[in-house]
């Protein structure tokens, strides 16, 4: 199978996705749609199990990397602030659901701080880093 067919089928296969989740939500079945969610994902498993040629180089995996990274230091800082204003707010005002909303971005920042320390410190081990 070359590159061409390959993208051709992925295509056939995200038109079956969407619908198969359109018909769902027309008919008010949630399990439909996950169903089809679910079938469309392991025809695309299946698919690039069949797929041979390599799909992404070392440049390509690098620009994702920096690109991943930037877009998780814009991420947390701007929850992280957006959570601080919402606390702020939400004290001055007397309003407990602006607060708690402000609380929630919080922690959600952090836990992306958290996961990023996991990760990090695991792929430094597998990848040979010195302790």
């Amino acid at each position: 199978m070359n590159y061409k067919n390959f993208k051709i089928i992925r295509l056939f296969i995200i038109v079956f996705i969407a619908t198969v989740v359109a018909a769902a939500i027309n008919v008010n079945n949630f399990y439909l749609a996950i169903t089809g969610v679910f079938i469309g994902i392991l025809f695309n498993l299946l698919v690039r199990s069949k797929f041979r040629k390599k799909l992404v180089d070392e440049r390509i995996e690098n620009i994702s990397g920096k690109a991943s990274k930037m877009t998780y230091i814009i991420a947390t800082i701007f929850l992280a602030i957006l959570g601080l204003f919402l606390i702020f707010s939400g004290r001055e005002h007397q309003d407990i659901y602006t607060e708690g909303l402000g609380v929630i971005f919080s922690y959600i920042a952090m836990f992306n701080l958290v996961i990023y320390a996991i990760s990090f410190r695991y792929f430094n081990k597998k990848y040979g880093g010195d302790e």
